[in-house]
């Protein structure tokens, strides 16, 4: 027989969040972001996953403008007024000064999103849309599985596809000569 949750509990699950509610939730390795008021929670990554994150930033160390900083596990925060909006890419690339917790859009040059079974449709759907609202000017959209990359770039406020990286393509403009394995391989 399936527990009864008292009304308190269910407001308390459908109340609108903010930031400042994220500070109260536990470090245990998910990952926790509000879209239109609404928190998600994402399991840690794979270890694939996380390979193409660190040979992303690998890779990209050397070829991003020098006051451009990569970071990862960092969020971007929608200034209000509005429903909070606040998301964590995989990987960002930020200019001007370091925030205490956050970036705002404005600073944010570069996202990437590597998809997994839990959060494809989220990270190419909503976090998309909102950088692209945001006007960060690049976004990377990582599908190991699927073993595609495709970039994104803003023109005329919309994101248009810029390339794409497959097995047979390599990248393009920051990862100019990169093959897609090169991503997905083991670190050492």
């Amino acid at each position: 027989m399936a527990a009864e949750m008292s009304d308190d509990a269910v407001s308390v699950l459908r109340r609108e969040w903010v930031f400042e509610d994220l500070l109260a939730l536990p470090d245990d390795g998910y990952r926790y972001e509000i879209l239109d008021g609404q928190l998600t929670v994402t399991p840690p990554p794979s270890v694939l996953h996380q390979d193409v994150i660190d040979n992303l930033r690998t890779v990209l160390l050397g070829r991003v403008p020098e006051q451009w900083r990569l970071k990862t596990g960092v969020g971007v925060r929608v200034p209000r007024p509005g429903p909070e909006r606040y998301v964590v890419p995989d990987l960002l690339a930020a200019s001007g000064p370091r925030p205490e917790r956050y970036y705002e859009p404005g600073a944010v040059r570069l996202v990437v999103e590597v998809a997994s079974a839990s959060t494809e449709l989220r990270d190419a759907g909503s976090k998309k849309a909102l950088y692209e609202a945001h006007g960060i000017p690049t976004c990377l959209l990582v599908d190991p599985v699927a073993r595609t990359l495709t970039a994104f770039e803003l023109a005329g406020g919309a994101y248009r596809t810029a390339w794409r990286m497959t097995d047979d393509a390599p990248g393009r403009d920051l990862l100019a000569g990169v093959a897609l394995g090169d991503l997905t391989a083991e670190p050492r």
